[in-house]
């Protein structure tokens, strides 16, 4: 293996490791020893590759950001029929499937949002790239005018954003506790979030 494709590959599993260990313990109880024994490194080279725990928790949630808006739901937003409910049930199937794969850095982000630690600006950055990205949709005109976009932003993160990325932290909790198989509770969900969500953002959603 060449040494670039080497060291990328420890990069990513240190990165890994710090996703996991801070989505267990919190940032504040997550150790850097903790996360060398995770990735299988030595402690030392976690530092020789990023400078402190605070770089690590930035670099989750901007990579993590990048792989969401460069992912194929996220491109697919452009030719969705957002007056069709099987064309939004679709999307929403596609987008869960990304956010799941990225399960521990959501349990950390809505973490640390509570905290109001200075963590939140990085957050807070991606949350508006993403309305970013829905302000631009066709769909979105009513959105853009500058009398608008206060509310439309409000609407997207309390009742859009927060509700999907708590679906995504807590449904494996949800299952256990009523015991409900995955493809049942999604279903529901999605069910749910059209009917509320986008019911009121896309009025004109064939029910």
């Amino acid at each position: 293996m060449a040494p670039e494709i080497a060291e990328q590959k420890t990069k990513e599993r240190i990165l890994t490791a710090a996703a996991a260990e801070f989505a267990s313990k919190g940032f504040d109880g997550a150790r850097v020893d903790d996360i060398a024994k995770r990735a299988e490194v030595n402690k030392a080279l976690i530092y020789y590759y990023y400078k402190s725990k605070e770089e690590l928790l930035e670099l989750l949630f901007t990579s993590m950001s990048e792989e969401i808006l460069a992912s194929k739901p996220m491109t697919e937003m452009h030719t969705t029929d957002f007056t069709d409910k099987q064309s939004l049930f679709r999307l929403m199937n596609q987008f869960l499937d990304v956010l799941e794969a990225r399960q521990d850095v959501i349990r950390l982000a809505l973490m640390e949002l509570a905290k109001r630690t200075p963590i939140n600006t990085v957050i807070f950055s991606i949350f508006e790239d993403v309305m970013g990205r829905m302000f631009s949709l066709p769909e979105a005109s009513e959105m853009r005018k500058p009398e608008n976009k206060p509310q439309a932003m409000i609407t997207e993160f309390f009742t859009g954003i927060l509700p999907i990325l708590d679906y995504v932290a807590y449904h494996e909790i949800w299952m256990d506790r009523f015991g409900i198989d995955e493809a049942s509770l999604r279903a529901s969900f999605i069910e749910s979030f059209l009917g509320t969500h986008f019911a009121y953002t896309v009025p004109k959603m064939k029910f």
